[in-house]
């Protein structure tokens, strides 16, 4: 092949490995390209593998690194980064890396044995009113009435937003719940916003009152507080508690007996009664509720634990049995590995979260060496 159809074939390549789709008349020249023999479809291989696991090593640098301004100029340099991976892809092939990946063909053959009926999580909750009913909510931007004075809005971004509860003369509560496979959005009465996470439950006032604005939880949230300096806002996990007067931070209480709080800015208090702790930014806290006290207290970079709420899968050398219990929240699934040992498998990256889990298990099969089957609703894990 001549050099210049050589180089164009190579530009059609890279970005295909970058996620771009190619014209139908470039589609036909590289699938023609790649029937030619054994060879160009190893070339192919190689440059899938250097170019995923170079982006990825790139991305955990950043990620890693706790200088948010740092990540900030990634993000917004996003296609730049993306250019370069690609250039840095054909290095490593220059100096040949003796590493394959399964090849197009291949991974075509792969997906189609692993489609299954497991889709992406999605919008959705279910909201139970002071009355009782129980509300589906989901895309539809129709209003909800509880009782005669309180309107609750279904707001143009996706949000469900409390309006005119200025009148309510008692104070009722609300009650969101979103399931596996599921997240939410809500805005409070007193213009605070929470992002509700799939398995979880948020219940509140449709009315704050008092000289403290508090909420319980179950499960975890991600919560943008209205500043009031005069009422605090509290989060009620697992009767520890997590005080706030205007900021940004995230509560978990999955684990059993335990509750996790990370602060992305301003300050919180987590504990019970008079006995909190103060965390400042990028810091993680874990309560115990046995022993009643904090016993873990450590910086971190914050993206790891709130990337759910931007719509990312990001990990730094998490465990790979960790990583597959996100995969099984947010695309309500099982999770099942045929050896334990495979569960402490690391893995570091970034993935969108909103990708089919075929896409998302073939970046896992690359990074980790393990292979996997889908049967059903169940994502099973083989030695590879």
């Amino acid at each position: 092949m001549e050099t210049d159809n050589r180089e164009k074939i190579d530009g059609w390549l890279l970005a295909l490995c970058a996620g771009e789709a190619l014209g139908e008349e470039e589609q036909r020249l590289v699938d023609a390209w790649l029937a030619e023999g054994e060879e160009n479809r190893l070339y192919y291989e190689r440059l899938q593998i250097d170019f995923l696991r170079f982006r990825w090593v790139l991305r955990e640098s950043l990620i890693a690194h706790r200088d948010a301004p740092r990540y900030r100029l990634w993000a917004a340099r996003k296609r730049r980064i993306r250019r370069l991976c690609a250039a840095a892809a054909v290095v490593c092939l220059l100096v040949g890396t003796g590493v394959l990946w399964q090849g197009r063909e291949t991974e075509r053959n792969t997906v189609g044995e692993m489609a299954g009926v497991i889709v992406p999580g999605q919008s959705k909750a279910k909201l139970y009113l002071s009355s009782g009913e129980e509300v589906l909510l989901g895309d539809s931007r129709e209003a909800v009435i509880d009782g005669e004075v309180v309107r609750i809005s279904m707001e143009q971004d996706g949000k469900l937003a409390y309006r005119d509860t200025a009148q309510l003369s008692e104070i009722v509560y609300n009650r969101l719940t979103v399931e596996r496979g599921g997240e939410y959005k809500i805005e409070l009465a007193d213009g605070s916003v929470v992002w509700v996470n799939s398995d979880s439950e948020l219940e509140y006032p449709v009315r704050f009152s008092g000289n403290r604005r508090v909420v319980e939880l179950k499960g975890e949230a991600y919560f943008a507080v209205h500043s009031d300096t005069a009422r605090p806002f509290v989060v009620v996990a697992n009767g520890v508690e997590v005080e706030a007067v205007g900021t940004e931070f995230c509560v978990n209480s999955r684990v059993r007996n335990r509750v996790t709080s990370v602060l992305v800015e301003g300050r919180i208090l987590v504990g019970k009664q008079a006995e909190k702790l103060a965390l400042q930014p990028n810091q993680l806290a874990v309560y115990d509720c046995v022993s009643e006290q904090v016993v873990e207290v450590r910086t971190v970079d914050v993206r790891k634990y709130v990337d759910w709420k931007t719509g990312d899968f990001i990990f730094s050398d998490d465990r790979l049995e960790e990583v597959m219990e996100k995969l099984a929240l947010w695309y309500d699934c099982d999770v099942v590995f045929a050896d334990e040992a495979l569960k402490e498998v690391r893995l570091s990256g970034n993935m969108k979260r909103y990708d089919k889990i075929e896409k998302f298990l073939r970046f896992l099969r690359l990074s980790t060496g393990t292979r996997f089957e889908i049967k059903g609703n169940t994502v099973y894990v083989y030695k590879k």
